[in-house]
């Protein structure tokens, strides 16, 4: 049988006598000393447990195997099964709050009772055609502006997910300010297993970035509400969108956020991005990609993330969930969307939930027909399986490529996920 090396090899040299090997597909690293590491180059192997190695990691394949063909299977099965229903339902796209990078169009009201009961119909018609999993996300606006719309619905949903034998995971996006010990316990007891908050940073940064609609700060309350979740099993990821203002604040809340002693409460960054161009951002001094890259790099080193915040080693088969078939987001008038990015702007609705069959197909075929192994690019790129084209949203709406791999960054990442430990 003769074997080849996989084509999504990524190797360099660490050290004199120390080699690594990447797969960006299996997700297997292997260190080779130089003597190994020649013979995995020549193929002439005099040492066959390291041949054995190679090939159970996915390092070397045999010459027939169509390993392309291998990823587009995982590809296309992921994108166009029905097993997962990814919801996000948005209660209201009203906020309390009046940060300036938000790329939402705000509107007051919130969901009615005819649109609740049609998301209803719409969950159990997707167990009927084989959805096993609800992967359900609050989202808004503010979700929590609307606590009676959560608990209604969300002990609905669980009704719906247990008469149909669906298992359910559920989240929330919160900016936070709106939480009491009654909302926590509700949002416990309805299945909510991980929330977001954002923390722009310090308080001197944050409350500017992140005020109240009235003007006022809003980092104290924020802080303090976290402490409700001590009592409960629930994940808090503190998200800090980060710019060149900001950045420097990313280590010091660390701290703050480790300082709480609750062991579910994380702290990671995201760039802001100028996604909306109907609204002015005077606030942002945006990074570049390879600037945030950077940026999450030095805040490894310096001991503010581990090897369990790269999403690079993440096994997934898309680059994100809009790209699959069976996802959706609901906003507060019933109408459906493929990407959060796009809620509540009516240019990019696939259907309204009172009229399914009204479908605009061209929205939902922007993302499902987008294929990076059409893209000459993309297939030639040792990248593919990290990013399988990167953000669609960016792709279609905003003209702009959003593949974030270097041989530099990527070398970067392996060397603070696995070796600085």
């Amino acid at each position: 049988m003769t074997y080849i090396p996989s084509r999504f090899n990524f190797t360099y040299r660490r050290k004199e006598d120390e080699n690594v090997i990447y797969n960006t597909f299996s997700k297997a690293l292997l260190v080779l000393n130089e003597k190994e590491y020649i013979q995995y180059e020549t193929l002439s192997f005099t040492d066959p447990e390291l041949k054995e190695q190679l090939k159970e990691n996915g390092v070397l394949l045999e010459d027939s195997f169509d390993e392309m063909g291998f990823l587009k299977y995982f590809h296309y099965k992921t994108k166009f099964s029905n097993e997962t229903l990814y919801l996000t339902v948005a209660p209201t796209l009203d906020c309390n709050f009046a940060c300036p990078y938000c790329y939402e169009n705000r509107r007051k009201g919130r969901m009615s009772p005819e649109v609740q009961d049609a998301i209803i119909t719409f969950i159990e018609d997707a167990a009927k055609r084989g959805t096993k999993v609800i992967d359900l996300s609050w989202y808004g606006g503010e979700p929590l502006l609307y606590p009676d719309i959560i608990e209604d619905l969300g002990r609905r949903i669980l009704a719906v997910a247990e008469r149909n034998s669906c298992s359910i995971r559920s989240h929330m996006v919160t900016n936070g300010y709106l939480l009491t010990p009654k909302i926590v316990e509700l949002l416990d007891e309805i299945g909510v297993t991980k929330v977001q908050i954002t923390l722009d940073g310090l308080k001197e940064h944050h409350d500017v970035r992140r005020p109240l609609c009235s003007g006022k700060g809003t980092f104290d309350r924020i802080l303090g509400n976290l402490s409700l979740f001590e009592a409960f099993p629930i994940e808090v990821a503190v998200r800090m969108n980060v710019d060149r203002q900001n950045c420097g604040d990313f280590a010091s809340l660390k701290r703050v956020i480790d300082g709480l002693g609750n062991p579910n409460i994380t702290l990671y960054p995201s760039p802001v991005e100028d996604i909306n161009k109907d609204t002015i951002n005077e606030v942002s001094d945006f990074m570049s990609a390879e600037e945030f890259d950077n940026f999450t790099l030095k805040a490894c080193e310096e001991g503010g993330l581990s090897a369990e915040d790269f999403s690079v080693m993440d096994d997934r088969f898309c680059f994100c969930t809009a790209e699959t078939e069976n996802c959706y987001v609901i906003d507060e008038q019933g109408d459906v969307f493929k990407c959060w990015d796009e809620v509540g702007r009516k240019e990019y609705r696939c259907f309204n939930l009172m009229d399914p069959d009204s479908i605009d197909y061209l929205a939902i075929a922007k993302y499902l027909v987008s294929d990076p192994f059409a893209d000459e690019a993309c297939r030639e790129c040792v990248f593919l399986p990290l990013c399988f084209g990167g953000c669609k949203f960016q792709r279609t709406h905003l003209n702009k490529s959003v593949c974030g791999f270097t041989d530099d960054i990527l070398q970067q990442y392996i060397e603070k996920a696995f070796f600085s430990l």
